[in-house]
């Protein structure tokens, strides 16, 4: 076997072996912070015991609902209902609405009126109906015959793209928009709304598995299912409260970084030189020459920005540039005009190519030439001192 596939199989070797040590030191952490959020007592706060059973309930709609006969009742409703809904077609609307109470008085519907009537005003002088929908507000699919009386007689005469004038209904005051009609929906798109109408059936949802769904009722621990679903809930929410009371640093902060870096320089050494900088490709000798005039005292972090500026006062220049730390035998312009080794591309386009920037021996100048494994390497240690901290605190 040739010496660089065995040095390409030791890689990945390490590789792997790093991502197995992080997800070992994750679960440890992962145990040792429930066990110290149980030694605080937090499992017995009223307001935690109340949410947990909030989101044991969510998660237990996996386990308590059999998934195959729940398909299959999907399918039977969207056959049903496909045709009972899809007698005047289906409509995808976007609604710009300002809810009024139901007994609201003559003076707080005036208002909300006149509210409307400046948005209309703003809408017709060209402001995008978008800005005034709430946000996450998307529009969805529905049946025209499950419409409000007061919305599907504006919608028989509407055109795609077009909104109405502010109008009441018992709800309150609106200004539709029409995006789309067709015929029927597919069953993927009708699928959510079919979900929602059996999650509000509860326990008379003809999916459910009424065995497990009794034993969580009443606070049976027989099915193996269950008790590892409560379990993980319940676990996975202290860890979560134990780390909003124990933030990870700000890997943000530079100056957190650039410390941690200078402290550990030695770590990030390069086994192979690199090159810091740009390789520029260019048309004609001229033009080359005048880039890297321009980029010839330029850090490598606004290089690529530069190039942009200068190309957008000179469009007649056909050039390309690419940014970075290259390691040697990773580019080939790179190999040739920087380290003088290997063989210059032909390129018919771009005959003409330069680098500019410098040569990295030993290792990197600064953290910002290896952000993403310093930031990695600063949370790992963060991660260890918690470790032990953890270790010693619950005795293990």
């Amino acid at each position: 076997m040739k010496l660089s596939r065995i040095l390409l199989l030791f890689i990945c070797f390490l590789k792997a072996a790093s991502f197995l040590y992080a997800d070992k030191l994750d679960d440890e952490l992962f145990l040792l912070k429930v066990a110290d959020a149980k030694r605080c007592g937090w499992d017995t706060v009223p307001a935690f015991r109340h949410r947990c059973k909030v989101e044991q309930g969510k998660a237990l709609r996996a386990v308590l609902l059999d998934a195959g006969r729940q398909d299959s009742i999907l399918h039977a409703l969207y056959r049903e209902s496909v045709e009972r809904y899809s007698a005047k077609g289906w409509v995808k609307l976007e609604e710009i609405v300002r809810l009024l109470p139901q007994r609201a008085t003559r003076n707080e519907v005036g208002q909300v009126c006149r509210q409307m009537d400046s948005v209309y005003v703003s809408l017709q002088g060209g402001m995008p109906f978008e800005i005034y929908l709430e946000q996450g507000c998307e529009a969805q699919w529905c049946p025209s015959v499950a419409l409000l009386k007061e919305f599907s007689c504006r919608l028989d005469t509407m055109r795609k793209g077009t909104y109405t004038k502010p109008f009441l209904s018992p709800l309150g005051v609106h200004i539709i928009k029409l995006v789309d009609r067709k015929p029927a929906i597919s069953y993927e798109e009708a699928s959510p709304f079919l979900e929602i109408y059996l999650d509000r059936l509860g326990e008379k949802n003809p999916a459910l598995n009424r065995s497990r769904y009794m034993q969580w009722q009443h606070g049976e621990r027989k099915d193996v299912a269950v008790e590892r679903c409560l379990t993980e809930v319940k676990n996975c929410m202290l860890a979560a409260w134990w780390d909003v009371r124990h933030p990870l640093p700000d890997v943000s902060d530079e100056n957190e970084l650039k410390h941690f870096f200078e402290a550990n320089k030695k770590a990030y050494a390069w086994e192979f030189p690199h090159y810091k900088g740009a390789v520029v490709l260019c048309k004609d000798k001229k033009s080359a020459s005048r880039i890297r005039k321009c980029l010839k005292k330029v850090p490598m972090e606004q290089m690529e920005e530069v190039f942009r500026m200068w190309q957008a006062e000179h469009p007649e220049v056909d050039a390309v540039i690419q940014v970075g730390l290259f390691q040697i035998g990773k580019n080939p312009y790179i190999d040739k005009l920087a380290f003088k080794c290997g063989e210059m591309p032909h390129d018919p386009r771009y005959p003409y190519a330069i680098v500019v920037g410098k040569r990295l021996k030993k290792g990197p100048e600064n953290y910002t030439d290896v952000y993403g494994q310093v930031k990695k390497d600063f949370v790992r240690t963060f991660k260890m001192r918690q470790l032990e901290e953890l270790r010693t605190r619950v005795g293990k």
